[in-house]
């Protein structure tokens, strides 16, 4: 059978009677996962295809947990672990990013976003005390240093190689050993969302909502700020980013979470990574599988990097892999012009 047929006949397993129509949504997602719209006569939810049962499985583990504390996640309505397709609540079409860029940042977008991010520190300490990492998390537990390298060979064999400026194997992975071993001894341990940007985060009458963070596990805090803050195609003004950053830093510090010092040598230390984690999956999804979105967000992404690498914030001393970033940067124009 196809996804509408079994998306039909799961709807009749939850309601007992036959949905009017149901209409397949286009989607950014980075994943292989389908969403698709089911309507009653009444209103509409979503159905769900995800081909991989673990992922799915650590979405439904946090959707139920969370959603049973009143955290700002969908309801999960009816789920098997044995089978790719579930139903979830309709949260519409809406989200931050669309609104940004249709808005700018406009009043009503920085309420938005700051909303986004206390709702986000009490997902993260709750998800912190009363997640079971070691059952459900998927595909790690924690944001380890075998994290860390993962998102490090991703860069490496989907954006480094696609350039191709030829490098030394050895000693390139000598500096992505001292990245993983420091990155990986970070503070700040709660919840990790893994992917927290305005495209995962839904508007519905005003208040913000989240999808998309199946891949959470155990993790530094600040990593779901820098990934929220530094979104390439969000292109955020460095005023309104700072001012976000303060309205987070100030929550943490005053919670004793972080101590202002380590608050900041961390954030520079995440953003670093991220950058290098979001240019690995622009690469595979925008230019070895095509998808527009990813492969327009690549010169908004080296912007990023070259700015925190030429900063004074950025701090690591990782010579060679260092200069290679820099040839990419040198040679940018170029390369963007070829995607």
């Amino acid at each position: 059978m196809g996804h509408l047929e079994e998306l039909n006949l799961l709807y009749v397993k939850w309601k007992n009677t036959f949905p009017t129509n149901i209409t397949p949504l286009s989607s950014n997602s980075g994943g292989p996962r389908l969403y698709f719209r089911i309507y009653s006569e009444k209103n509409s939810i979503i159905g769900a295809y995800g081909s991989d049962l673990k992922e799915n499985n650590a979405f439904f583990y946090y959707t139920k947990l969370f959603h049973s504390a009143g955290m700002s996640v969908p309801e999960l309505y009816i789920s098997d672990s044995s089978l790719p397709y579930y139903l979830v609540e309709d949260l519409g079409d809406l989200n931050l990013l669309d609104l940004l860029k249709f808005e700018g940042e406009s009043e009503r977008i920085k309420l938005l976003y700051q909303k986004a991010i206390h709702r986000l520190i009490e997902m993260q300490i709750f998800g912190g005390e009363q997640c079971d990492f070691n059952s459900y998390a998927y595909p790690r537990a924690a944001f380890d240093s075998q994290s860390i390298l993962w998102d490090l060979n991703y860069f490496k064999y989907y954006f480094l190689k696609m350039t191709e400026i030829p490098f030394d194997e050895q000693l390139l992975e000598n500096d992505f050993q001292i990245l993983a071993y420091r990155m990986s001894e970070i503070g700040g341990q709660n919840f990790m969302f893994r992917d927290f940007q305005a495209r995962n985060i839904q508007i519905r009458n005003d208040e913000v909502w989240f999808i998309d963070y199946q891949g959470g596990r155990k993790g530094p805090m600040l990593y779901d700020l820098v990934s929220l803050l530094y979104q390439a195609s969000a292109n955020l003004s460095p005023a309104f980013r700072d001012e976000l950053k303060n309205e987070y830093k100030q929550v943490v510090l005053q919670k004793e979470i972080y101590v202002e010092a380590d608050f900041e040598n961390d954030f520079y230390s995440i953003l670093f990574i991220r950058i290098l984690q979001t240019l690995g999956t622009y690469g595979y999804r925008g230019l070895i599988e095509g998808k527009m979105y990813f492969k327009e967000s690549i010169p908004l992404a080296l912007a990023n990097l070259e700015k925190l690498i030429y900063s004074s914030e950025f701090k690591w001393e990782i010579p060679y892999f260092l200069e290679l970033l820099k040839q990419i940067l040198k040679y940018k124009s170029k390369f963007v012009t070829n995607l």
